[in-house]
């Protein structure tokens, strides 16, 4: 284990087996912590909710044991990072890959409308609702990295 001595900034790591029962619990952890680093429930609540809907995009298409959710909150600068990180197949990392493709195909809230829409339509189908939330909610952009079969999505959110 390696600990960091960094008095710029707050952070925390979490790593979990991939599991429905674990994202509720993990999240409501997330919005304690960040309720008292930030002092700003209203950011709390909307990074929590980004970072829930990450942890269940990671869990419901983990290929593998290890799911990772850090943020770091750097106060100088006032802005927060989120990471999550997840094994995938290659199947389900060319559909998030579309997914990003998508999302960013227009304005945030055209798309996010487009896609409850689509949600409402399709009831058999995956709506992807998800990633237009976070992206017109947060009004951050969602970052992808694809290392072999290891998906890493990050935000940084600017608190100012």
């Amino acid at each position: 284990m390696m600990l960091y001595k960094n008095s710029k900034s707050s952070f925390i790591e979490v790593i979990f087996s991939p599991r429905w029962t674990y994202i509720s619990a993990v999240r409501n952890f997330f919005q304690n912590f960040l309720t008292i680093t930030l002092a700003n429930s209203k950011w709390a609540g909307i990074i929590s909710m980004a970072a829930s809907e990450f942890l269940e995009n990671a869990v419901k298409y983990a290929s593998n044991e290890g799911t990772k959710i850090s943020v770091e909150y750097i106060k100088e600068d006032n802005k927060l990072r989120l990471d999550v990180e997840n094994y995938s197949s290659p199947d389900h990392i060319k559909s998030l890959l579309k997914q990003i493709k998508e999302i960013y195909s227009g304005d945030p809230y055209s798309i996010y409308l487009k896609k409850i829409q689509e949600a409402t339509l399709n009831t058999n189908e995956a709506g992807h609702l998800g990633l237009a939330r976070i992206r017109y909610e947060t009004n951050s952009d969602i970052n992808v990295k694809i290392d072999g079969d290891l998906v890493k999505v990050n935000m940084i959110f600017d608190l100012n």
